[in-house]
């Protein structure tokens, strides 16, 4: 279960809640918090472990992704030289993958040979380190289905969204089907179809019970995640309901 799921409390409280759920293991954001509790991200997986879970991969700050796709190789030296410190964390605290978006939100023009370039560089140092690099499906889903054609290394691979998936119709489970053997990384949650709502899954209009059909498909995959956020409703209940709500949300019924 992914660390930050809506509800404000120091991040040792929200992890503790995930362990009492039952979970195993835990995703975390790899950037300091910030007030009214500041901690540093150096500090989470001490905190996480000390629960009993372990850490199934960090998800990279929101910082600019269109610049990868945009600027030139002297522009984009500091954040490829950054992006490569991630990778060397992940290496240092024993996080065996990270999570990263391929672009932001805004309208773009992207030159692929940039793309290509920054991508192809990082997923050689994650191969350097042993470490699994997920691209996440955001928007523009071409892009990441370019990058999974270009570059064919071990530890270069998907991290599937579910929620992000279902927002277009076009897509629509397909970049599941077509590159499920590609899968690093899950961020599973259900919407509406109509905003990036990150609720527990069977709480929308996700047909969850065909994902994961297509996901346990894949003898590689192991770990079940959840990136889910409480909504109002929610929010106004238990912490611990939540999580062990989401805990229960994809187990076979009877």
């Amino acid at each position: 279960m992914f660390s930050w799921y809506g509800y404000f409390m120091p991040f040792a409280d929200r992890i503790k809640i995930i362990a009492d759920a039952g979970f195993d293991e835990a995703m975390i954001s790899w950037e300091d918090e910030e007030e009214p509790w500041s901690i540093r991200k150096e500090d989470f997986p001490e905190i996480v472990r000390k629960q009993g879970l372990g850490i199934t991969n960090v998800h990279l700050p929101f910082i600019g992704y269109n610049d990868i796709w945009e600027e030139s190789r002297i522009q984009i030296e500091p954040k490829l030289t950054l992006f490569k410190s991630y990778v060397k964390d992940c290496k240092d605290f024993d996080i065996p993958a990270m999570v990263m978006h391929t672009c932001d939100l805004e309208a773009f023009e992207p030159d692929l040979d940039k793309g290509r370039a920054f991508f192809s560089e990082l997923a050689d140092t994650a191969e350097k380190y042993g470490i699994d690099l997920a691209v996440e499906n955001v928007s523009r889903q071409y892009l990441l289905e370019y990058l999974l054609d270009e570059i064919d290394a071990p530890h270069f691979g998907m991290c599937y969204d579910s929620s992000h998936d279902y927002l277009e119709a076009e897509n629509s489970g397909r970049i599941l089907k077509k590159r499920k053997q590609r899968i690093k990384a899950l961020h599973l949650s259900d919407n509406d179809f109509e905003v990036d709502r990150h609720w527990i899954p069977r709480e929308g209009l996700i047909p969850l019970d065909e994902v994961m059909t297509e996901i346990l498909s894949v003898p590689t995959i192991k770990t079940i995640s959840y990136e889910v956020i409480a909504n109002e409703q929610w929010r106004e209940q238990d912490p611990g309901d939540f999580a062990a709500a989401v805990l229960k949300s994809l187990k076979i019924k009877e």
